[in-house]
């Protein structure tokens, strides 16, 4: 088959592969883009650890209104069981057990306050758990979605790089190198086909003498001004 032709068709070969190439990193980057789920975690962990925070100072708060309510009950019983008689040392008691009750008065409405944030805080952590369980769902979702994707393009690439492979194997090793240098130095592009006058890469007009040797599908002729080999047909 004329050289020419499987260099252009070697072009088209690697065109697709970079075309699939790309997809296929644009489809394993979304695939480890895990950031909405790792928010959703964090905001389940922040949301517990505030539940956790409010619940321990409301143990602590209990057991300061136990410690209270039982001086309390003691010093009243001190009051009245006739441990103490003289006016000065009763007066004392009561100011102590006024000053107990108030404390207690300001623990327990502290505790209440507490109660109210704390019914908030599970609140918002039943929603940040939903939230997960709807990223979770989401990320399952998507991994077995683009893990098909995956699949599909790897196997359009490989069954694509056998095709390049044996186009590649019928063309000399000159025209393989001649084509692998262009490549590189042309932004991947080696060849260009002919658009009435007209190179196809560059879009600069092709002289009469450019265009017949293009036309011969042995031996590549070169765009004067890209210098891309020019497929004429």
């Amino acid at each position: 088959m004329a050289q020419v032709s499987d260099l252009a068709s070697l072009q088209d070969f690697d065109d697709v592969i970079a075309r699939l190439e790309g997809e296929l990193a644009e489809a394993r980057t979304e695939l480890e883009d895990d950031d909405a789920l790792v928010a959703a975690r964090g905001s389940v962990a922040g949301a517990e650890e505030r539940c956790a925070g409010l619940e321990r100072e409301q143990r602590r708060l209990e057991g300061e209104i136990d410690g209270l309510v039982a001086r309390v009950e003691r010093e009243e019983g001190r009051l009245y069981d006739g441990s103490v008689s003289l006016p000065k040392e009763l007066a004392t008691l009561q100011q102590e057990i006024a000053s107990l009750r108030s404390r207690l008065s300001n623990v327990e409405d502290t505790e209440l306050e507490l109660l109210d944030s704390l019914e908030e805080a599970e609140a918002a952590r039943e929603e940040a758990r939903a939230a997960l369980g709807r990223e979770q769902a989401a990320w399952s979702e998507k991994r077995e979605r683009l893990g098909s994707v995956v699949k599909r393009i790897e196997g359009e690439v490989t069954a694509t790089t056998a095709e390049r492979d044996a186009c590649r194997g019928r063309i000399s090793a000159p025209l393989v190198a001649q084509y692998e240098d262009l490549r590189r130095r042309r932004s991947g592009v080696a060849v260009a086909h002919m658009q009435g006058n007209t190179c196809t890469a560059c879009r600069v007009s092709v002289p009469p003498s450019a265009r017949k040797r293009a036309l011969d599908p042995e031996t590549p002729a070169l765009c004067p001004n890209c210098e891309r080999i020019l497929v004429g047909f």
